[in-house]
């Protein structure tokens, strides 16, 4: 059962090792990074650690490429913060492709919220709204926002009940 497990999550091993040998040698050269070392940081955490995802889960399909690309940001920020501001010259020109990168994730992230508000305001119960979420997201956050869907239709139905006509 362990090596199965292993088999299918052969990500979570591989990641930290990666992860491991970036963070060494980023703080090892610390004050002394060349071109060659920020090229290698920004292409192990930006490239290579989204793309060992996107290999391990491929069978997730969609879901799997949108957590690749949130890695890729992940991994520009990290190698952002392991090279200095005076050292810094590639890393000038990528930043604001992370910025580009969260936004289209806040923009996925808005139209998952605006399904689940849309399914809740047209008269469907919190459980059918989670169901209808467009996403992998947790099933815990999917319930926290049809709540908060649902509470702000009965106030909106108490606010037309106040000031509506008589």
């Amino acid at each position: 059962m362990y090596t199965n497990s292993l088999r299918l999550h052969w990500f979570l091993l591989v990641a930290p090792l990666v992860l491991a040998a970036n963070l060494y040698v980023g703080l090892a050269t610390r004050g002394q990074v060349d071109r060659l070392i920020e090229a290698g940081l920004l292409f192990d955490l930006a490239v290579v650690i989204p793309c060992l995802y996107w290999f391990c889960y491929r069978n997730l399909g969609r879901k799997a490429v949108i957590r690749a690309a949130a890695f890729a940001c992940l991994g520009i920020w990290v190698a952002l913060k392991l090279v200095l501001e005076p050292e810094r010259d590639l890393l000038n020109y990528v930043a604001p492709i992370r910025y580009a990168g969260i936004a289209a994730l806040v923009w996925l992230e808005l139209v998952v919220v605006v399904a689940i508000y849309k399914t809740v305001f047209k008269g469907g119960s919190v459980s059918h709204a989670v169901s209808q979420a467009p996403t992998d997201m947790p099933p815990w956050v999917a319930k926290l926002l049809a709540a908060e869907a649902n509470f702000w239709l009965k106030v909106w139905a108490l606010i037309k009940r106040l000031f509506g006509k008589r």
